[in-house]
């Protein structure tokens, strides 16, 4: 579990950085016209992705009560980016998205994993 948790920082740092950093260049596929002002939305995303990034990070090594925590609340995560990113899918983004699919359906499933799994082991 600990191996994925850093796994997921890393990535959640990783995503968090290039939309604070290029925000244009990451929804180019989707065909969002990136503005200055829109680009804040999506910077602010990236803002809250990085503070994920460290929580996950620090809990790496967290008790039962905080890994429930952390776990849960990624899990909470990843259902409603996926919601998103369907929605972005019907408002005529499309197969462009597929990516983001994948990528919150895995990382969904992971988090669901351990945290059943965790909740076993009581």
């Amino acid at each position: 579990m600990k191996i994925f948790i850093s796994i997921a920082a890393v990535l959640a740092m990783v995503f968090g950085a290039m939309m604070l950093l290029v925000p244009a260049e990451f929804y180019a596929p989707t065909g969002i016209v990136m503005t200055p002002m829109i680009a804040t939305v999506a910077q602010a995303h990236g803002a809250t992705l990085m503070g994920l990034g460290v929580v996950n990070w620090l809990a790496r090594d967290a008790d039962r009560q905080g890994l429930t925590a952390v776990l849960t609340g990624n899990l909470v995560v990843q259902v409603l980016s996926l919601l998103v990113v369907l929605r972005t899918m019907q408002l005529g983004a499309g197969l462009a998205v597929a990516p983001g699919i994948v990528i919150h359906v895995v990382l969904g499933s992971l988090f669901a994993f351990f945290l059943i799994r965790l909740r076993r082991t009581q």
